[in-house]
């Protein structure tokens, strides 16, 4: 009778290759900041209308503070895009937030007299795999008075 051989022991997530993990890290990166872009969009809707067409109000009160589980993704950056919804006025406010600190960088003070504002959130940041850049967006009309679209 022939000796039984043993088969190697062998590690938990011996499977699981350096692409399996890196797409797992990706999917993970990716809900990340689809919950960042969630979060501030849900911010901006419980705001007033004041603040959600104030740069400076957006950027001390939502942009300086940290999206939760923001700090999981390499490199990150923000940008808020304002435009005048469904008018002729001329003229976006957009914010920027990176490496901790947010930046007004153009500013329109008259989309308070607008009816309406389509908010644009991006995020940028380094991710899986090799490195590479990856952009998320969220987009949404908010009007006085709620949400419009």
């Amino acid at each position: 009778m022939a000796p039984l051989r043993r088969k190697p022991a062998t590690r938990p997530n011996a499977g699981l290759n350096l692409s399996s993990m890196e797409t797992i890290r990706s999917a993970k990166e990716s809900t990340v900041a689809s919950q960042v872009l969630q979060q501030r969009l849900e911010s901006m809707r419980i705001a007033n209308w004041h603040q959600i067409t104030d740069a400076a109000w957006i950027r001390d009160n939502l942009l300086n503070l940290d999206a939760a589980g923001g700090e999981q993704l390499k490199n990150l950056v923000e940008t808020v895009l304002l435009v005048p919804y469904g008018s002729t006025t001329i003229g976006n406010t957009t914010l920027r937030r990176s490496l901790g600190a947010a930046t007004i960088v153009t500013q329109n003070t008259d989309l308070l007299l607008e009816n309406a504002v389509k908010v644009i959130w991006t995020v940028d940041y380094t991710g899986a795999p090799n490195n590479h850049a990856v952009t998320h967006q969220i987009v949404a009309i908010l009007a006085k008075g709620g949400v419009a679209k």
